[in-house]
């Protein structure tokens, strides 16, 4: 047996080689399982192990069980070619798995646009099943089953600016005046264009005798719409029956 090899008067810089080479070896290791837990489809797993290969990848030291890991030298070829070859291994797998996930997240956003498509399909299909059932019940001046027609309408699809001038022009009919004023602003917001929507604030101002508003809306209306000044007339002064036809 070689002196050398007798624990009893071994040097302690060879004791020192030998516990930094053990250690080297055991960070090896755990080196292989981050890069077995990174690619286990483990969510809460990969995202831990990640951060730890950051941390070995950008060369921060790693404290583990009050074992400190610091590579101090080179000491063999075959240690460098290891760990680097596990480095690249790790960016590799890391680059992978973030480009599963970038895929994973655009399937999931393509998933997503095509339900909601669906499902404002049939919503808009149910609007005009609800829109077709209130104009006949307008038509024969059942005004309240309109009206309840057309709140389903709304709840279907809340951004339809003609649905909103319809709701107001049947609470017209009903006479509640005050009620007018919210489907036209909503109108106005989906559409700031609406001509009827101006002119059945105009009409809801003129029934509640508010006089400086209704000269504002007219004056609105007349800028915007010179086209209709012979509408806005009829509608505003003589009869009430404009606005019973689907027009904007």
């Amino acid at each position: 047996m070689s002196i050398l090899n007798n624990p009893a008067i071994r040097d302690k810089r060879s004791i020192e080689l030998d516990e930094e080479f053990n250690n080297f070896m055991k960070k090896v290791g755990e080196v292989s399982n981050i890069v077995k837990d990174m690619s286990s489809g483990d969510k809460a797993k990969a995202e831990a192990a990640k951060a730890l290969a950051d941390q070995y990848l950008d060369g921060k030291v790693i404290l583990d069980e009050d074992v400190t890991l610091k590579v101090k030298q080179n000491r063999t070829v075959i240690n460098e070619k290891a760990f680097h070859n596990l480095g690249i291994q790790m960016r590799a797998d890391r680059n992978i798995h973030n480009e599963v996930d970038k895929e994973s997240w655009m399937a999931e956003v393509s998933k997503d646009a095509e339900r909601r498509y669906a499902e404002r399909k049939v919503r808009r299909e149910r609007a005009d099943t609800l829109k077709t059932q209130a104009i006949k019940a307008f038509r024969r001046e059942e005004y309240d089953r309109a009206l309840s027609c057309y709140n389903r309408a709304i709840e279907q699809v809340r951004d339809d600016p003609m649905l909103y001038c319809d709701r107001a022009l049947t609470k017209i009919k009903l006479g509640k005046f005050d009620k007018v004023f919210d489907d036209c602003d909503l109108a106005l917001r989906l559409n700031e264009n609406s001509f009827r929507a101006r002119l059945y604030q105009a009409k809801a101002y003129k029934e509640l005798e508010e006089s400086a508003k209704l000269e504002e809306c007219r004056k609105q209306l007349d800028t915007m719409f010179p086209q209709h000044a012979e509408l806005i007339h009829d509608y505003l002064d003589k009869k009430e029956g404009y606005g019973d036809e689907d027009s904007d």
